[in-house]
């Protein structure tokens, strides 16, 4: 009984494991994601792209955008964020395809997405800051996921939201699964696939 319950919260944890942990989207390797399939960029707003008081994008924001687009690959906003915030950042961005109140780690906004936009599950990526969130919809959704570290701390999270994501990282450095600041290096695969 004891094995099971090891194995299963061994699963467990694999909801939260990354496809690929980056320092920023701006170690993300573009040319590696295009060679491994990925025609679908979806991307968190605060604290991945922008911090969560910031409101305009930065001019790394914009060419990180416009460098997706000349890859040939969308780029879709997928925020938890209001309407008015989500849809001001996205078009002084550039970003054609938004999504608001996200509600992650449901699923809801991410079937509209998979309905909207015309790929498979492993043609496309999520990129957020947050495991409880970004990484576990993404998993959950069956479509790969890149962790960057936080640009701030969110004041719209709560101490809960604080608290799991905590826990959740210091269960998988214990399992020597992800360690917070050791990152790779960019490309898709290796010890961080989905399994």
């Amino acid at each position: 009984m004891r094995a099971n319950k090891k194995n299963h919260n061994f699963l467990l944890l694999n909801y939260f494991k990354p496809s690929i942990y980056l320092e920023s989207y701006k170690k993300i390797n573009l040319d590696s994601l295009k060679n491994s399939g990925i025609k679908l960029i979806m991307c968190d707003m605060d604290n991945t792209l922008i911090g969560w008081n910031e409101r305009i994008p930065t001019t790394d924001v914009i060419n990180f955008v416009k460098n997706v687009y000349a890859h040939n690959m969308e780029f879709v906003l997928f925020s938890n964020n209001i309407r008015s915030r989500v849809e001001n950042f996205a078009k002084k961005a550039g970003i054609k395809n938004y999504f608001w109140d996200c509600k992650k780690p449901l699923l809801g906004k991410m079937k509209i997405v998979k309905k909207l936009m015309p790929y498979k599950e492993n043609e496309i990526v999520l990129i957020g800051d947050q495991l409880i969130t970004d990484v576990l919809v993404a998993n959950r959704s069956h479509i790969r996921s890149i962790l960057v570290s936080p640009l701030g701390r969110s004041n719209g999270e709560s101490k809960m939201v604080q608290f799991l994501e905590k826990a959740i990282k210091k269960r998988l450095a214990q399992k020597n699964i992800l360690h917070e600041g050791f990152y790779n290096e960019g490309e898709l695969g290796g010890n961080y696939e989905i399994l």
